[in-house]
């Protein structure tokens, strides 16, 4: 009984896992107004709390997470808008949710992220939740061969990795994942692994719950692992890093290939599988 009992204490120290931060943007939760702070984009910070635990903005390693609104464009809300509002849920209850809206692409590279910035000392594993839903005619705003992305990190200069919903030439909707450098313009292009999923249906219109996790490693227990809806999309194992620590994550982003917009709602952040190793937490109408 009692080695039966030391299994069970050690089983839970090596999977066990901490909450780092939870919220669902209900009824103390607010957005500041955006600010360029000196820079060349605007920066907008989410305030508040809606429970007692955490507050917003998040914080990992003792660094803040905020929008980085990338246009160069005045006024900034003809292109980009971040707003918190209130919909009508399944149940026909009221539930307040991030809406994410790019109105205009100025750049290529006009996005909307709400990012957090690390100090080097990178959380090796990560397990990131949201309910994320995309609009109800997402294939025909993206058209042939389009894309968005909706979470990736950066280094400074070697590695970065990025989730996408691709379109092929037909319109039909796929999720895609690589590992790649292309956090760096003066080197020559390197796609370190790549994997895509067709046989998962990428919902339009509709709320999906979104579970990420990543090990960074050099070595072969490098892992990143995509769930959507309960449903394991991506489950690589492998190199998840160069040489240089994690200098953002972008926890989830709107940038697309065109304007492009998004809710989001039910955020969670755990240092670790919280349900078990490879486990998805997905409860159906949970």
């Amino acid at each position: 009984m009692r080695l039966f009992m030391l299994l069970i204490l050690f089983f839970n120290m090596l999977f066990s896992a901490s909450l780092l931060f939870k919220s669902s943007f209900e009824e103390g939760v607010y957005l500041d107004s955006p600010d360029k702070k000196g820079s060349q984009i605007w920066w907008q910070e989410i305030r508040g709390s809606d429970n007692e635990d955490f507050s917003w903005p998040i914080t990992i390693n003792q660094k803040e997470a905020q929008f980085q609104m990338i246009t160069n464009k005045s006024p900034f809300y003809g292109y980009i808008e971040n707003e918190i509002e209130t919909i009508i849920n399944d149940n026909g209850d009221e539930n307040r949710v991030l809406h994410q809206v790019i109105k205009e692409k100025d750049h290529p590279w006009t996005q909307d992220p709400y990012v957090l910035y690390t100090n080097g000392d990178e959380q090796k594993k990560l397990y990131i939740r949201y309910s994320l839903k995309f609009p109800k005619n997402l294939s025909e705003i993206l058209g042939p061969d389009g894309w968005l992305t909706f979470s990736e990190y950066k280094t400074y200069g070697d590695y970065r990795q990025a989730l996408y919903v691709y379109s092929d030439k037909n319109k039909h909707l796929y999720w895609y994942v690589h590992g790649d450098n292309v956090v760096k313009n003066d080197i020559p292009y390197q796609e370190y692994w790549k994997r895509e999923n067709r046989n998962v249906s990428v919902l339009e219109g509709e709320w999906m719950d979104i579970e990420i996790f990543w090990n960074r490693s050099q070595e072969d227990d490098g892992r990143f692992w995509l769930a959507v809806d309960g449903e394991i999309i991506f489950n690589y194992f492998g190199s998840t890093k160069k040489a240089e620590a994690i200098h953002q994550i972008m926890l989830f982003t709107n940038y697309a290939n065109v304007p492009i917009e998004q809710w989001i709602d039910n955020v969670e952040i755990w240092d670790n599988f919280p349900c078990g190793i490879g486990k998805s937490c997905y409860r159906k109408n949970e």
